[in-house]
């Protein structure tokens, strides 16, 4: 049964009436005494009273429709007895609901009055409110014409309480009309639908009837006399800001939006453009409409009494668009083209809207308008800030597009969205050039983007598939509808999430039968370089596969995954690493410079400490007899007779300690120290080390000593006890060297007085003392603490944590929690830098009985089913702590907290250490979590990517991290699959970090040693500032350089052996990169490759089998001489031809440089052309 929540209803009659007694004298209110917000009977089939302003206003105020009620409202000033010279104050507009008291008059029927008495009751028990509601319930005895002679009276009975009269000071009244304020579009329709109903009978015989007589000249009874005025606009400022309630409420209806198009509309469009199903665009209009009404159908477990749909779906395509909201779905067929479908949702009344624009085999141009459209959606959404005008946002549309492309500016519509809620489209809050009402923080607006009436040429579409229906289009329009709140001065808030990117929006159904729009002219060489590369991996990625005149097989492809087979968006990505590369020369040589400032004055940290076993003999040790070796444990020394005198020697001199094997009458005992001359080893400690370099020079050392003794007791303890203490200074040491560098915590700050946010049941890794780890992770004040199950205590300090990453358990056996900290912390004795928390979802290892179980196996089955179940509940426990962590340090001031979760959709795997992994990127980091040692790097500490065994035939490749510290050896991690390689470079370039490729592994070691070295690696001269150089990681890229280094390959391979001679000593190619070379003679004009064809066939014709057969018979005498002939006249043929001699020795330049400055060719094509003028210079020798 349904039921007033009473505290709601006041809360909203209360701001009603404020803003009514405020604002009375505005354009809102016009100068209204008393309001009239009576609603009339429920429409009929030829009337939609779903938006009226009484309909919701009801809802608002009683959360349901109460059709055919009579309800007035008027303020009544509250006196105060203490001060009667302020009677008369009445139509003071500034009193608020201080000094103002609330009355209803409601006429109903007796269960609609049975609804509406709780009110009454709790302002009876809130005696310090002075509000009333006067019910008259629906008499059928007189007509109830008592009933609206007591509303009338309500009305004009009292003037000065509706402050509807000033007296002068003969006490006349001046104005004797009272102002009605009332919805005067819906009187009409409540009158000719009703005129027996309630309502009707009271607005047409009372107030029109009433208001008819004011207007005429008739003075007789003037006091009964009123002034009818529209109130909407009022109505309409009332509940422009929503309350919590409410936005959570919008924030639903806009979810609902969202997953209707996403999980609804999308896949439909999607199957009938991959089937090529005929479909008008109402019959998908009426798919996605049906949808809204059963949200079941997309698995959406909501009451279908709750939802609704705003308005019918509006589907467009074919050059045919019209974008106001009026706009109906027609009968003609879905085209395959420029696809606008907007459709909105109601949830509990509430209204939300959205709209996409989805492209099919759109021309560059018209991509180039939606990524334009992206960006005036988004500066429009930023100009949506409280205190700001609404015109502002159609101004910042038009500043953008001004800036941008100044001829779209007429393409605006005459608005860009408007207000909503309960009611759709509220008409005081339009985003149009002149509405100069303020944002206020929690409006809600529908921001509708549009660029309309859009022109497409011939030329735009000629680079099209020619089967592509939009080629017919010669006029277009794009739309970008989103749901946005407003909140703070950052702009508004989306509450729509659906991707609206390029990339997301845009398919390809058709091949390319015509290759892609010339590009503009580039004078920048690595820009055609990069753009040459791409045309050459296209052909070779195109070479085994066979073209059809048809659509693809899978006739629907994001443009994201075809970029990749496609010359621009290869060509793309190498433009960008190629200006990176540059940008990251410079920035590198920055960093290093300012590292070298920093550097300096360091070096008197590195000075060695000065050893001292004993200040003076008079603190030798006691019963320290002659000729004896003596351990000294406290002062860490050991006393060694030499010629009978105790020398003492400090432990951290002695390398080590030998006792071999005794003869028949003696025991020996060696010692070896640290000395110069040979190497200290890593076993040395870093003082003695310093001590060995700094006396090198100039001092003697001592390298061994043996001693011997008839007892072999003595010697062979002192052994154990040199080795022991050996052994306890070493650990000592090691221990220092690992707290050296920890920087100390902050004491943990314990939360008291309110629950602590905990996760029980963690294993913690790393371990203490190779033990599992267990126990419980609580989030305090400042910081993390683990406290194990055996009572070891971890504390994390917020300031101390970099990256948090929050894993959910999908593929993996575990849900985890990782911390990668900025310095390291002790956990047991060792240094660490990452700590994780996680629990396993499922056992590592389970036991299998020999049995074989059925896949229907219901005891199986339920297993599976309760492991799915404890994965949403691990996932959902763990990401409710991570929020309940991330808002513990926001209290805290601790704002760089934040959980990250990586991207599986970008993973790969490879294989970092020792084991096959699954590697995915995060916001900051590359990872591998669930594997110990875990894989984890900071992208800021990348300085470059090398791709290693880069080739068309091998099915896997290498990728080597190296990093910006060139102390550290670079990461590596190997057998990725091939098929990752144009993903992983895509990520990369995104991150702006770098890459190159090779076909060779590469000695790093070597190289990194080798630019430590190199102050000059990041510049592109060398030291004289003249002679060029490559700069940075440029010498790793593959093409540009010349690859002569096989010309040991057979040359007798074919027929036109000796101009292929010929490009060996010109160019250093061997047979194997001329063969490689004819794949890519599309790049030829087609003038110079028909010559070439030429010469080759009439090559074919001067060959003669039997001059072969002559040359096998020939002795090595003729062999050789032939073989130097051949030599001169290869000499000669280069020399001769300047063209072919500069085509030749330019080969051996670096790319992108010759000597008179001009940009080289690639050598590809440096080959071709040396191939061709030598096939010339053969013919003409022949003739």
């Amino acid at each position: 049964m349904a039921e007033l929540d009473v505290e709601r209803f006041w809360d909203r009659m209360e701001k009603l009436q404020s803003h009514f007694s405020k604002h009375r004298s505005t354009p809102a209110w016009s100068d209204a005494t008393i309001l009239n917000l009576s609603h009339g009977p429920l429409g009929d089939d030829d009337t939609d009273t779903t938006y009226w302003k009484s309909t919701i206003l009801h809802q608002y105020m009683f959360g349901y429709e109460i059709p055919d009620l009579v309800m007035l409202l008027k303020t009544v000033v509250v006196k105060d007895n203490n001060d009667d010279d302020n009677d008369n104050d009445d139509d003071d507009v500034t009193k608020t609901n201080n000094n103002t008291s609330l009355e209803l008059h409601i006429l109903a029927t007796k269960k609609k009055i049975a609804f509406l008495e709780p009110a009454e009751k709790y302002i009876t028990k809130k005696k310090e409110k002075h509000h009333s509601i006067v019910f008259y319930t629906k008499n059928k005895g007189d007509n109830n014409q008592a009933n609206y002679e007591a509303l009338w009276k309500a009305v004009v009975g009292d003037e000065s309480e509706n402050g509807g009269g000033e007296e002068e000071d003969g006490g006349e009244k001046e104005n004797k009309v009272v102002v009605v304020g009332t919805l005067l579009k819906e009187m009409e329709s409540n009158i000719s639908r009703g005129p027996s109903a309630l309502v009707g009978i009271w607005e047409r015989d009372y107030l029109q009837t009433n208001a008819a007589a004011a207007s005429s000249d008739d003075d007789d009874d003037k006091k009964k006399k009123i002034s009818l005025v529209d109130c909407s606009a009022g109505l309409s400022h009332v509940w422009s800001v929503k309350d919590e309630v409410e936005l959570d409420l919008m924030k639903k209806s806009s979810v609902l939006s969202n997953k209707i198009l996403k999980h609804g509309g999308i896949p439909q469009l999607e199957t009938i453009i991959n089937e090529d199903k005929p479909l008008t665009h109402e019959a998908l209009a009426t798919k996605i409409d049906g949808m809204i009404e059963d949200p079941s159908a997309i698995n959406l477990k909501i009451p279908p009494d709750d939802v609704a749909s705003c308005y019918f779906p509006i589907v467009q395509s074919g050059g045919k668009y019209d974008f106001r909201v009026s706009a109906m779905s027609s009968e003609s067929m879905l085209r395959y083209d420029v696809i606008c479908v907007s459709l909105g949702a109601r949830y509990q009344n509430y209204c939300s809207t959205i709209a996409r624009t989805f492209l099919v085999d759109a021309p560059k141009a018209v991509s180039q308008t939606y990524e334009l459209l992206l960006g005036m959606h988004e500066s429009c959404r930023g100009a949506m800030v409280p205190g700001k005008p609404l015109k502002h946002v159609y101004q910042a549309a038009q500043a953008f597009l001004q800036n941008e492309r100044p001829d779209l500016v007429s393409n605006l519509p005459k608005n860009l969205g408007f207000g909503m809620g309960l009611e759709f489209r509220d008409s005081q809050y339009i985003l149009n050039a002149k509405n100069g009402t303020l944002f206020r923080e929690g409006m809600v607006f529908t921001l509708n983007s549009v660029l309309q009436n859009l022109e497409l040429t011939d030329k735009e579409k000629a680079s099209t598939p020619s089967e592509s229906a939009i080629k017919k289009v010669d006029t277009y329009g794009l739309q970008i509808a989103d749901m946005i709140v407003i909140r703070g001065d950052d702009g508004g808030e989306v509450m729509t999430k659906l991707k609206s990117s390029l990339s997301d929006v845009s398919y390809s159904i058709n091949d390319d039968d015509d290759d892609d729009d010339d590009e503009e002219e580039d004078d920048d060489p690595d820009a055609k370089l990069a753009r040459k590369l791409a045309q050459e991996e296209e052909d070779d990625a195109n070479n085994n596969h066979q073209e059809t005149n048809g659509r693809k097989s899978s006739r629907l492809a994001k443009h994201a995954d075809a970029a990749q087979d496609v010359q621009e968006g290869v060509a793309v990505r190498e433009r960008k690493q190629i200006s990176l590369l540059k940008r990251r020369n410079e920035e590198r040589l920055q960093e290093l410079a300012r590292k070298n400032n920093r550097s300096l004055g360091d070096g008197e940290n590195d000075k060695p400490e000065e050893i001292q076993a004993f200040p003076s003999t008079k603190r030798y040790p006691d019963q320290l007899g002659p000729n004896q070796v003596k351990v000294d444990m406290e002062h860490q020394t050991v006393i060694l007779p030499v010629f009978g005198n105790p020398v003492p020697f400090h432990i951290s001199t002695i390398k080590n300690v030998v006792l071999p094997d005794p003869d028949n009458k003696a025991t020996y005992l060696r010692i070896n120290f640290y000395t110069a001359g040979m190497a200290v080893g890593k076993d040395a400690p870093l003082n003695t080390a310093k001590l060995v370099a700094k006396y090198a020079p100039y001092a003697t050392f001592v390298r061994e000593m043996t001693f011997r003794s008839l007892d072999p007791h003595t010697l062979t303890q002192a052994f154990r006890q040199i080795t022991a203490l050996r052994k306890k200074v070493r650990q000592k040491e090691l221990r220092e060297q690992e707290e050296a560098n920890l920087v100390e915590q902050e004491r943990l700050v314990r939360t008291k007085n309110e629950r602590v946010p905990r996760l029980s049941d963690l294993t913690m890794r790393p371990v203490f003392a190779g033990r599992k780890t267990q126990g419980n992770l609580e989030a305090h004040s400042n910081g993390l603490r683990f406290i194990s199950t055996r009572s070891e205590v971890v504390d994390i300090m917020y300031n101390n944590i970099k990256y948090a990453i929050f894993q959910p358990c999908e593929n993996e056996i575990m849900v985890l929690i990782h911390f990668h900290l900025k310095n390291e912390i002790m956990v047991g004795k060792k240094r660490q830098l990452d700590i994780q928390f996680f629990t396993e979802v499922v056992d590592a290892s389970q036991t299998v009985d020999q049995g074989r179980r059925s896949m229907y196996d219901p005891d199986e089955m339920d297993d599976e089913q309760r492991e799915r179940q404890l994965r949403r509940k691990l996932n959902q426990a763990f990401r409710d702590f991570c929020k309940k962590v991330d808002a513990v340090a926001k209290r805290n001031n601790y704002t760089d907290l934040e959980f990250d979760v990586p991207y599986r959709d970008l993973g790969f795997t490879g294989n970092p250490h020792k084991e096959m992994v699954f590697i995915q990127p995060t916001l900051n980091c590359l990872v591998n979590l669930t594997e110990t040692p875990f894989f984890c790097i900071d992208l800021a500490d990348i300085d470059h990517c090398h791709f290693e065994r880069v080739t068309y035939m091998s099915k896997a490749f290498d990728m080597v991290i190296v990093f910006k510290d060139f102390t550290k050896q670079p990461a590596q991690i190997t057998m990725i699959d091939a098929s990752e390689k144009d993903a992983i470079q895509d990520w990369l370039t995104d991150m702006e970090l770098t890459y190159t490729q090779g076909p060779m592994n590469l000695n790093w070691k070597q190289i990194i040693n080798t630019i430590q070295q190199d102050d000059r690696f990041y510049m592109d001269t060398e030291e004289d500032e003249v002679t060029p150089k490559e700069a940075g990681w440029d010498f790793l890229r593959m093409y540009g350089h010349d690859d002569s280094d096989d010309d040991d390959e057979d040359e007798d391979d074919s027929g036109y052996s000796d101009s292929e001679n010929k490009v060996a000593a010109g160019g250093g190619e061997s047979d194997d990169e001329n063969d490689d070379d004819d794949d890519d003679a599309g790049s030829l004009d087609s003038e110079d490759e028909e010559e070439f064809y030429e010469d080759e066939s009439e090559d074919d014709d001067d060959f003669d089998a039997d001059e072969e057969l002559e040359e096998q018979g020939m002795d090595w005498d003729d062999m050789e001489k032939q073989a130097m002939r051949e030599d001169r006249s290869k000499k000669y043929s280069v020399d001769d031809d300047p063209a072919v001699a500069r085509g030749a020795g330019n080969n051996n330049k670096r790319r992108g440089s010759s000597s008179n400055g001009q940009q080289q060719q690639h050598p590809k094509k440096q080959r071709r052309n040396v191939a061709m003028a030598m096939a010339k210079r053969d013919k003409q020798r022949r003739r």
